[in-house]
């Protein structure tokens, strides 16, 4: 069992968005998850071999307690009932209490539209004794969202990860055939991922969510029910950092 279960659609996902979140938590002691649902074999650059490598380097940076990757196909992920079973299936085999994925808003990558919306629904009907699968029902507390790199709507709310900004970065720089190293030549390249361009909008995103809540850097969040605050004064003080 885990606190914590990000699900993106290809390795790299998770990392590219809420990898910040990631390191945080692990430092609060919970314990934290991935499941990737395709192995990325349709992207530009490298092979699911070459994937799995990366995420495997990425996994031991973030100090993952599990990371599961399943067989849907990259590039036609569908929400189909097959699909579903499968992320069921890992949600009460993990039980995690929260689990992000993309959130309900319009996505660039058809993968991240559909993924959001397979894990939004299978988050609910994970609960229901009537859906079989190998393990016990459960159902997590919560759904997060997150938006692809750029913020199309202001957040419900924002995790402060200035203090793992670097390691963020570091993380993301595992997957090598995917982005280049900050400050090389990206004439080249034939993917977005792959140019300069993608980490300063990685910089500008951070930067955004952050001033929203007062610190350098912040990863924004979208949830259906508002998080219980017991402290406003320590919620809504800003200082920037």
């Amino acid at each position: 069992m885990i606190d914590i279960l990000a699900f993106g659609s290809h390795p790299d996902d998770c990392e590219f968005f809420v990898a910040g979140t990631l390191l945080k938590m692990k430092q609060l002691s919970y314990k934290t998850g991935i499941c990737d649902l395709s192995r990325g074999e349709a992207g530009t650059y490298g092979s699911a071999k070459t994937r799995r490598q990366e995420l495997e380097r990425a996994s031991t940076m973030l100090s993952l307690d599990a990371r599961i990757t399943l067989d849907f196909p990259d590039g036609s992920i569908r929400n189909t009932e097959e699909s579903r079973l499968q992320v069921i299936e890992v949600i009460r085999t993990l039980r995690p209490e929260v689990v992000f994925s993309f959130a309900d808003l319009p996505m660039r990558h058809p993968d991240h539209f559909y993924c959001g919306e397979i894990v939004r629904e299978c988050c609910y009907l994970a609960g229901l004794e009537k859906v079989k699968s190998k393990s016990p029902p459960f159902r997590p507390s919560a759904f997060i969202g997150f938006p692809e790199l750029i913020i199309s709507k202001r957040p419900d709310f924002v995790i402060d990860v200035t203090p793992f900004w670097q390691k963020r970065r570091e993380v993301i720089r595992c997957y090598t055939t995917q982005v280049i190293e900050p400050g090389t030549d990206d004439s080249r390249s034939k993917t977005f991922a792959r140019s300069q361009r993608f980490w300063e909008i990685q910089e500008a995103r951070a930067g955004m969510a952050g001033a929203m809540i007062g610190v350098k850097y912040g990863e924004p969040f979208y949830s259906a029910s508002p998080p219980g605050i017991e402290d406003p004064l320590k919620a809504f003080k800003k200082e920037i950092k």
